[in-house]
């Protein structure tokens, strides 16, 4: 897998730069086209909410002044993407023209946010996502963009990352969704300085797990070393942070919704916590 087309939804807010920042450097290391995508709210959908009794003035009213609240943050997000563009020194892609490599282009389209990222996400290679109003990184639209399209997803907290990928740490339980995210994650393993497997469990671990990934990795020129780590009873999520912290990794690879979204939304789990938590670049895939 190469990395050519990344996505990154934005929606015109402060922590647009510094997203931006982050999914720059990636584009500038793997060469690759950065898409900013402004999913812009059709005013028409929230008529059936209006109730019969408004009338059609106010209605019109409504609609005009949600045009101009979208006209507004689309411009917002027009101008971060050039100016943080510019200021990494990579290209503003021209409609009809050959594209530069690394280069960035603006796409504004007319929708339901989840819908229209879910729609862009599946011919994406990665879509990178900063931490929503909520302060769950990505909201519902990472879940769209990662369980919808099957698409990798890179969380990037509130700073500006670069390099993303210098020393990465894999978080490894043998499950299908880590799997899948060490798949996904291979160009930036490839490229990295240091790799370390974290495996998670009680004193009685077996490296047998770990050992086969490094195995796999090591096919690929990918030297990895393999930590067992007691979790002393600490939630895996809790752990996966505090080891790639202290190992000063710029980039955490991981699993993603081994359970159902509604399992982890009312009880926790470990997708639910980095996605709180996390103060480092986070790849996850399903």
């Amino acid at each position: 897998m190469s990395v050519r087309k990344i996505l990154v939804p934005l929606a015109g807010r402060p922590e647009d730069d510094e997203v931006l920042s982050t999914a720059l450097s990636v584009a500038r290391a793997f060469k690759a086209q950065l898409v900013g995508l402004f999913a812009r709210p059709d005013p028409s959908e929230a008529l059936p909410y209006l109730g019969d009794g408004v009338s059609g003035q106010v209605i019109e009213d409504l609609m005009q002044a949600a045009r101009e609240g979208a006209d507004d943050a689309c411009a917002r997000v027009r101008a971060a993407l050039e100016k943080t563009a510019s200021a990494a020194g990579v290209a503003i892609a021209k409609e009809g023209g050959k594209a530069e490599m690394p280069s960035a282009r603006f796409l504004d389209v007319t929708g339901r946010r989840d819908e229209i990222i879910a729609k862009h996400s599946r011919l994406s290679d990665l879509i990178v996502f900063g931490e929503s109003p909520t302060g769950i990184a990505g909201g519902t639209a990472l879940e769209a963009a990662m369980l919808s399209a099957d698409r990798p997803v890179l969380i990037a907290p509130k700073k500006a990352w670069d390099p993303v990928g210098g020393t990465v740490c894999i978080g490894w339980d043998d499950s299908p969704e880590a799997s899948s995210a060490v798949m996904m994650a291979i160009p930036f393993l490839e490229k990295a300085k240091k790799v370390m497997i974290l495996c998670i469990g009680g004193k009685e671990l077996d490296p047998g797990p770990g050992s086969t990934l490094a195995d796999y990795l090591a096919l690929h020129g990918v030297t990895a070393d393999v930590h067992l780590v007691d979790g002393q009873g600490k939630a895996d999520g809790e752990v996966l942070l505090e080891q790639a912290e202290q190992a000063k990794a710029d980039l955490l690879v991981m699993g993603g919704y081994g359970h159902s979204r509604i399992r982890e939304f009312l009880m926790g789990g470990t997708t639910q916590h980095v996605r709180s938590h996390a103060t480092i670049p986070v790849l996850m895939a399903h």
